[in-house]
């Protein structure tokens, strides 16, 4: 059970569908939800109040704290408010992520290079959603994109309280390995989860010849085209990325998702 959700709040929070699809997921479970606010300042910034307006950011945090603990205590759930001043949001968040069963982060209304940053360094699962959503937060029918990774794993165990409450199931797998699909059988059967299991084929051209972002891009291009032809609500993935010079880096198949889908992503590291 998701019992306790840390959700990234920034000045566009508001008036997205965001905080509402929040709201619900936690009503499911009883959950109480941790705002997170941080208000990207250094010392220099704050030593030029003739440059930096600090006051007026600061209201602005105020009156999202008011709308969001409204919202919240709307719904009769318990949330709490967490506010900061610092200029690296993503260690902000991946360290609330320390203390919290599920991180939610607004695509298109937090910088990319801060969703990258909190899915790499997160300690619990992220989930993804995007600005346009208008899903209800109760996710019916779930697509879990598999890979016989570490990742993947965790990602199908971090999503079984989500996988439990939906009325259908689908796996995708760009893999043919029977023993694989029997592994995936069992283990969600032991959890009373029915699942169809859809193992895909890549082009064998794209296979033989085609670059590993090509292939990574037709898997991801799949994924999305799926989820959308069938009308599944909610993805379920591992993430896959590195750290470059300080900065994050997903891998092709992840970058892709995260910057393309159209409905909300589970993603564990």
């Amino acid at each position: 059970m998701f019992r306790n959700i840390a959700i990234l709040l920034e000045d566009k929070s508001i008036s997205t569908n965001f905080i509402n699809i929040t709201i619900n997921m936690a009503k499911a479970s009883g959950s109480n939800i941790t705002g997170v606010y941080v208000l990207p300042l250094n010392r220099t910034m704050l030593s030029m109040p003739e440059v930096v307006d600090v006051k007026s950011f600061r209201d602005k945090a105020q009156e999202i704290r008011q709308k969001f603990e409204s919202s919240v205590k709307a719904a009769d759930l318990n949330s709490n408010w967490n506010y900061s001043e610092c200029r690296d949001i993503a260690t902000e968040v991946a360290r609330q992520g320390l203390y919290s069963d599920l991180i939610v982060v607004g695509l298109g209304v937090s910088e990319l290079k801060t969703i990258d940053s909190v899915l790499l360094t997160a300690s619990c699962p992220t989930l993804l959603i995007p600005q346009a959503s208008i899903s209800s937060g109760n996710f019916k029918r779930i697509l879990v994109a598999w890979k016989n990774t570490r990742e993947s794993a965790r990602a199908l165990h971090d999503s079984l309280p989500l996988l439990h409450q939906a009325e259908e199931v689908k796996v995708i797998t760009f893999s043919d390995n029977k023993q694989e699909k029997e592994s995936l059988n069992s283990y969600l059967s032991t959890h009373n989860i029915k699942a169809k299991i859809d193992q895909k084929i890549i082009d064998s051209n794209v296979i033989e010849y085609g670059q590993p972002m090509e292939i990574d891009k037709v898997i991801g291009d799949k994924i999305i085209e799926l989820s959308m032809q069938e009308e599944f609500e909610l993805i379920v993935m591992g993430c896959f990325g590195h750290s470059r010079l300080g900065d994050a880096v997903l891998s092709g198949v992840t970058n892709q998702i995260s910057r393309n889908t159209q409905i909300p992503v589970l993603m564990s590291r």
